[in-house]
């Protein structure tokens, strides 16, 4: 795997992380439980991992197998992400918040906006 193609996924995991640690008070007067937050985000970083991984032995003249790839990569991180959040809820017996979720969920489409420009590099 090359390196390169993993440095913009692991540009916004340092760059969150650190905005997360540093600002952490007032993340908290905002009602975001940054812990939750950073851990979407090291689970997004491996599952882009995974992924980038996975696509990159598609066929990519076979533009379906492409799409299909990457759509299962999609439905992969959704199942994941559903089984944390069942376990979370399970165990914490605490909600979430709003704007944590809504944080997550901006996370989500950051990455899977980088797989995706991700796939379409490959395939030039």
């Amino acid at each position: 795997m090359k390196i390169k193609h993993l440095l913009p996924v692991l540009f916004v995991f340092v760059i969150v992380n650190a905005i997360l640690l540093s600002a952490h008070i007032l993340l908290a007067e905002q009602h975001v439980k940054y812990e939750f937050v950073m851990a979407v985000n090291l689970m997004l970083l491996m599952m882009a991992i995974f992924n980038f991984n996975r696509i990159r032995k598609v066929d990519m003249n076979n533009p379906r197998a492409m799409i299909n790839s990457v759509m299962v990569g999609s439905l992969l991180k959704m199942l994941v992400f559903a089984g944390a959040a069942f376990f979370y809820a399970t165990q914490k017996k605490a909600p979430v918040g709003i704007p944590t979720l809504l944080a997550s969920m901006v996370l989500y489409l950051i990455y899977t906006w980088l797989e995706i420009k991700w796939t379409q590099t490959i395939k030039k």
